[in-house]
């Protein structure tokens, strides 16, 4: 038989690492990372015709899917993305979450225990951890809308005001301010009423005399 070279290259879920030869009977094996993050020893002939198209991962979800009816609905789909964003090195948001080390409780591998702590998402929400640095678990997460996972990033930009922090595009809402004027300010070094100063009305430029 003819040997085919497959490394690097995708079949479904799965990435062909190494060739191994003849391993424990299959005499074709090739070592397979799958989207999820495992790998896994499988005949690279049953790969490249399509008959086996993951290590598993995806029997299980497919099974999973029929036992609770929920599948393609937004709470599963969340709970697919959990597990993607921290699980699956080629999730384009794996770099800030499972590579600063954040986790899914083992309880979640379960949609049924995941559905059951959080139930179904309300309409126009998306999972989020209270605590940015946290794992996902039921302690740690919530529906939100938009707006307040926005406001919970990492990256947002907290300001302490009459001992009271808030994000800074709330302090905005709140002084009815351009959020980019504020920042801007901020950024300057304008803190305190010099920060929330109300913008000052354009006069209209005077007319030049006509001679």
């Amino acid at each position: 038989m003819r040997f085919c070279d497959i490394a690097g290259k995708k079949f479904n879920r799965l990435t062909a690492i190494k060739y191994l030869g003849e391993h424990n009977g299959i005499i074709t094996a090739w070592l397979f990372r799958c989207d999820c993050g495992n790998e896994a020893i499988i005949n690279g002939a049953n790969v490249r015709h399509g008959k086996t198209k993951s290590c598993g991962c995806l029997k299980r979800e497919t099974l999973a899917n029929y036992k609770h009816g929920l599948s393609h609905t937004t709470t599963h789909n969340s709970w697919i993305g959990i597990f993607q964003r921290c699980e699956n090195p080629n999730c384009a948001e794996y770099r800030y979450y499972g590579a600063r080390g954040i986790k899914v409780c083992e309880e979640w591998r379960d949609f049924a225990n995941f559905f059951k702590d959080m139930g179904e998402a309300p309409r126009g929400t998306s999972i989020d951890r209270i605590d940015v640095n946290g794992d996902y678990n039921k302690d740690n997460c919530r529906w939100v809308n938009h707006i307040t996972q926005v406001r919970n990033r990492r990256n947002t930009l907290m300001y302490t005001f009459n001992d009271e922090t808030r994000p800074l595009s709330e302090w905005a809402e709140i002084y009815n301010l351009p959020y980019k004027v504020l920042h801007h300010r901020h950024k300057i070094g304008k803190r305190d009423e010099a920060l929330f100063a109300p913008l000052r009305k354009m006069s209209p430029r005077k007319k030049s005399a006509i001679s």
